[in-house]
């Protein structure tokens, strides 16, 4: 996930537009209402629901949701074509459901219509509190008829998608596609757009997904030359031409995207306040002489929380051996008590172990220690990889998540081995001669 250098998000994931609505919001705790679910009507919210959110009404973005008996609660899972994420907390009270989102600070509130639901999604912004409506059925839509058979869009694009007032931004497009089917994602420089999914009939793609954050929407024509054009939308923001040509590489990962390091031969330093208040520092014994990972997240970006528990791995893998992990929280509100109850859930949600400090604000993320050593532009998450000296050897900029698939895996690989030169596992030492490559010595 990008950001320009004024601190804000890029288009086309920039937080979506106001909606001009005001939501009241309630909830009672499950608990309350000993073991039964069904009203008196019979209306019981457990099972699968075919959802979707409406930021304008021609233009719905769908996902699922499965709603299950715990206890005496419930549990739920958003699901997005076969990704499948908890929502930290779901009630019912009998009148309204309330599905929360709270490592976004966002939450879904409906209440029965008929045998359907229909409310709202909500989430804190810096501005106030933005949304729209959402509505669910227990009825799958009938599936998209194939108009041409045998035409299909599985396979590698190149992408661009139009970013107004600065350059197109570059993606690759990774498809899958099983009858009308399709699944996959587009993996930029700054990560990728979650785990796309919905359906092409041979002749128009539709492809969307929310994952809480993410409000997203592509729909294209595959045109007489093979090339696909179309639309994306973000939220409520106006829609935005993208086009695709289908290239022949494989999806093997792309290279480290490596932004310029100032000054490559000076250590990183930085300290900032932790969690509980207290300083972390750089120079803290804990980090004295240890090869140290540092990533710049917010609790806010998805594509952090895909990296968390790959970092949370390594950390774990490789601890006992000398590796230090720090993640540089910039959160988009300037409210402290507020960034701590995220960062705490992020936390808690990915079970990170190592220490997450209080970086600032995304609107001052470019003078601060990390990305004032950076050249290029900015994104979340960027994680730089520090020898025992402190040195800025290797710098990842983004992240090709779990949609990507085998890009995901083999990024995975290679951070592994990189950590395993920065303590010596394999054979080699990295040095940082400059501010873009490796050198074995």
């Amino acid at each position: 996930m990008r950001f320009c250098l004024t601190g804000a998000l890029l288009p086309s994931k920039r937080i979506f537009r106001s909606f001009p609505l005001v939501f009241v919001l309630s909830s009672i705790a499950f608990g309350q209402l000993g073991i039964a679910v069904a009203t008196a009507d019979g209306f019981n919210p457990v099972g699968l629901w075919y959802a979707r959110l409406l930021p304008t009404e021609s233009n719905p973005v769908e996902f699922q949701v499965r709603i299950s008996a715990q206890g005496r609660g419930l549990s739920a899972n958003l699901i997005n074509g076969a990704a499948s994420e908890p929502f930290t907390g779901a009630s019912w009270d009998g009148q309204t459901l309330t599905l929360d989102l709270a490592h976004y600070d966002a939450k879904l509130v409906a209440a029965p219509k008929g045998r359907d639901l229909e409310g709202t999604y909500v989430r804190v912004v810096a501005s106030g509190t933005r949304g729209f409506r959402f509505s669910a059925s227990r009825t799958a839509q009938a599936p998209a008829t194939m108009k041409k058979p045998g035409v299909s869009v599985a396979g590698t694009w190149a992408a661009e998608i139009a970013n107004p007032g600065r350059s197109s931004e570059k993606a690759t497009a990774l498809l899958t596609q099983k009858g009308t089917h399709v699944t996959g994602t587009m993996a930029t420089a700054s990560g990728d757009y979650g785990p796309l999914h919905g359906t092409f009939d041979g002749e128009d793609l539709v492809l969307t997904v929310f994952n809480g954050f993410f409000v997203y929407r592509f729909t294209a024509e595959l045109l007489p030359d093979g090339r696909l054009a179309g639309e994306f939308r973000s939220g409520t923001n106006p829609p935005v031409d993208w086009k695709a040509s289908r290239i022949d590489t494989k999806t093997a990962a792309a290279p480290f995207a490596a932004p310029g390091v100032k000054e490559p031969e000076k250590p990183l330093v930085f300290s900032l306040p932790g969690l509980d208040g207290k300083s972390v520092s750089s120079t803290d014994p804990r980090f004295s002489g240890k090869a140290l990972i540092v990533t710049a997240m917010g609790s806010w970006c998805p594509n952090c929380h895909d990296e968390a528990p790959v970092l949370e791995a390594l950390y774990r893998k490789y601890r006992a051996r000398g590796l230090e992990v720090v993640a540089l929280s910039y959160e988009y509100i300037d409210d402290v008590e507020r960034s701590r109850r995220l960062i705490r859930q992020f936390a808690g949600r990915h079970r990170v172990s190592f220490p997450i400090v209080l970086a600032g604000t995304t609107k001052n993320a470019e003078t601060s220690p990390l990305f004032s050593r950076m050249d290029g532009p900015r994104a979340f998450p960027t994680t730089l990889f520090l020898d025992t000296r402190h040195r800025i050897v290797k710098v990842h900029s983004g992240f090709d998540g779990p949609a990507t698939g085998r890009r995901f895996k083999a990024l995975k690989k290679e951070m592994d081995e990189t950590v395993r030169k920065l303590l010596g596992v394999d054979t080699g030492e990295l040095i940082p001669p400059d501010a873009t490559s490796l050198t074995v010595k």
